[in-house]
């Protein structure tokens, strides 16, 4: 009963992240070595481990198959950057997984009050 919720936890755990929603230059980005959502021109959104900065170029890195793949990106062509939220995407994943794990944990004590009350 134990492995499946501890599994289920952490899938949900890494599944989650949440982005400011105050947009970011690319600059600002490539500073912080977090996940990032970048919306083109097009309205295509495309979301990267990190943004990357090498020889005055920027680069979009994400992972294809075991592989890190480098997409390069020029200011012009993107319409909107959004660098992951560390604090909100902590607190979203620790709600997702604590409040099941209380209401599971509270609604088997209260069988067992229950129960042991010859209920």
């Amino acid at each position: 009963m134990i492995l499946p919720v501890l599994l289920l936890a952490l899938v949900l755990q890494q599944s989650c992240v949440v982005y400011h929603k105050t947009p970011s230059t690319l600059e600002q980005a490539a500073q912080v070595p977090v996940r990032t959502k970048v919306t083109d021109l097009a309205g295509e959104k495309t979301k990267y481990r990190y943004i990357q900065r090498e020889d005055g170029m920027y680069y979009g890195v994400k992972k294809q198959g075991s592989q890190l793949v480098r997409t390069p990106l020029t200011a012009e062509e993107l319409a909107k950057i959004q660098v992951k939220n560390k604090v909100a995407s902590t607190w979203v994943n620790v709600g997702l997984i604590a409040l099941p794990v209380f209401f599971v944990v509270m609604g088997s004590l209260a069988a067992i009050i229950l129960l042991a009350s010859g209920g």
